[in-house]
């Protein structure tokens, strides 16, 4: 699966630079820690931990909210993603971008702007790694909202990363994959969401380049036409997909959700096909689940199948 896919998903759920602002160099007994992870902030008053994903959010004000990601790639590869001009193709501006360090790791603190829904947001976003893996934290408000967002921007400002805390990033997701099935390995936590593959590298080097992404909307929302949406959401995608007509789009239930898979060509690289599946919660929003595969590669076909059909709830 492209490396660009995974930053388009986490930038859907920056041009001055200043160098040297550090963060806090220990935790105090405000610091609360973000559910699975080592990262401990100090979040505005008026804000709660998430049940829909890893952060705070304020339970009055759906708009605003502090968001945790892992990305599964080196700090001095994924932040090349977050310039002025890749954030432009997401109809982003960036107005700041500040090196900093969080704790032993380089990191960098952009301030960008979004339109969205008829609004405009602003965003505090934080990255920061090594040559393992990276972590962004993303701070969103309306950007006329100016009290509310000093305090998100300072509750960034405050994050601190435990190193003697063990992460358990899937313990805050709350639904849970059979990892044994097929030839698929875990390789990381994404959001609300876990990438697969064969060799663990990002992008993966296999021959048949079998990868399943999984992701959990954020928001609650009605979807009037799920068939619709479901087609609609390649769109969403960095490459130029179609769904194949004779493969259909197909009624799918898993756990008890309802929903759709169908079979899409990536129509700017012949040597990719989509495998895609949304279910629909009952209680609103969906399950996403994107498998990619060389054409013709019908063990990955049946190996990210396998993977999807576990899926299962969280009590």
């Amino acid at each position: 699966m492209k490396h660009s896919l995974i930053i388009t998903l986490l930038l859907l759920s920056i041009s001055s630079i200043v160098v040297g602002q550090g963060l806090p160099s220990q935790k105090t007994e405000r610091h609360l820690q973000i559910k699975g992870t080592n990262i401990f902030m100090i979040p505005p008053a008026s804000f709660a931990a998430s049940s829909n994903f890893k952060g705070f959010q304020n339970p009055q004000d759906p708009s605003s909210m502090i968001m945790a990601f892992e990305i599964p790639g080196p700090y001095s590869e994924v932040s090349k993603g977050f310039n002025a001009d890749m954030l432009k193709t997401q109809g982003m501006e960036m107005k700041t971008r500040k090196e900093i360090k969080v704790g032993n790791y380089s990191g960098i603190l952009l301030e960008i702007e979004q339109p969205a829904n008829g609004m405009m947001f602003s965003k505090h976003i934080l990255i920061y790694g090594d040559e393992k893996s990276s972590t962004l934290l993303n701070g969103v408000y309306v950007k006329d909202s100016l009290e509310l967002g000093e305090k998100i921007k300072q509750s960034v400002l405050s994050t601190f990363v435990d190193a003697t805390v063990e992460n358990n990033p899937r313990e805050a997701l709350n639904y849970s994959l059979n990892e044994d099935v097929g030839s698929l390995k875990y390789l990381a936590v994404i959001g609300n969401g876990m990438l697969f593959n064969r060799d663990l590298k990002t992008p993966t080097e296999s021959i048949d380049k079998a990868s399943l992404l999984t992701d959990k909307s954020f928001a609650k929302v009605n979807i009037p036409d799920k068939k619709l949406f479901c087609i609609s959401r390649l769109k969403k995608y960095p490459d130029d997909y179609s769904v194949i007509p004779s493969k259909g789009i197909n009624d799918i239930t898993i756990d008890g959700l309802d929903g759709f898979e169908l079979f899409a060509t990536n129509n700017d690289d012949n040597l990719e096909e989509m495998y895609q599946v949304i279910l629909f919660d009952e209680n609103g929003g969906y399950y996403l689940f994107v498998g990619t595969y060389v054409p013709g590669s019908s063990q990955a076909i049946s190996d990210i199948k396998n993977v999807v059909q576990t899926f299962e709830r969280k009590e």
